[in-house]
């Protein structure tokens, strides 16, 4: 008899995978600032661990260009372009349309009621200024459509994507008019891939996408503003 048979032991993340992926997450959902330095010493002391975790956690961000040494030590938080925005935009344009289209022919019922539901759960969420609760489901409505395309790269390419834009999409999902088209870009998407229609997946999605960027390089150009 073979004991161990079927027996599986999930890998744990190491302490410096925890590290990178708390500081990624404080810097996309904007509790760590633009401005703020990120001192590998101080960083240690506050987290209670050795230099060494968050030495390659801070490595780590700088390769995926969250982060930028600075000449007196350490680390700021580096600020996207209105160029980059409009870049990562058009580019999640193709990546979320091709997703869509894929999932078109494979997209079970139980995934598309829970987009449904989710459409009106955000409703209901912006109503009430539950703003967390909107960007929670915005997330969960655009992973249910990359998950049904059974592409596992798409799914992890688009999720990048969507992770650089975090910061934004949680400032202008805050306000609610903001809140309402994205939510009505999402009606239009759902219709579409109801009807199994490409061209009108296609034109859903370019009609969303396009709000979302207009959305978001007008919350820069406040910012610009709001520093001059």
């Amino acid at each position: 008899m073979e004991i161990m048979n079927g027996f599986r032991i999930e890998p744990r993340p190491t302490i410096r995978e925890e590290v990178y992926d708390y500081l990624r997450r404080m810097i996309l959902v904007g509790k760590i600032r633009s401005g703020q330095r990120l001192m590998e010493g101080k960083l240690a002391e506050e987290l209670r661990i050795s230099r060494t975790p968050i030495r390659e956690a801070l490595s780590k961000l700088e390769m995926e260009k969250l982060i930028y040494p600075v000449p007196k030590g350490g680390y700021e938080i580096r600020e996207f372009t209105e160029k980059e925005v409009k870049e990562i935009c058009e580019i999640r344009m193709v990546t979320e349309t091709l997703a869509a289209k894929w999932a078109a022919p494979k997209i079970t019922s139980i995934e598309f009621e829970r987009l449904d539901r989710i459409i009106q759960l955000t409703d209901k969420y912006i109503d009430r200024h539950e703003s967390q609760k909107v960007v929670e489901l915005d997330t969960e409505f655009h992973d249910i459509i990359c998950i049904a395309s059974r592409s596992k790269i798409i799914e992890e390419i688009n999720r990048r994507l969507r992770d650089h834009m975090l910061m934004f999409r949680m400032k202008g999902l805050c306000v609610a008019d903001i809140a309402r088209r994205s939510n009505e870009g999402h009606r239009r998407i759902a219709r579409a891939l109801g009807k199994r229609d490409i061209k009108e997946i296609e034109s859903a999605f370019k009609y969303h996408l396009t709000r979302t960027k207009r959305d978001v390089i007008q919350i820069i150009r406040d910012q610009v503003r709001g520093r001059n």
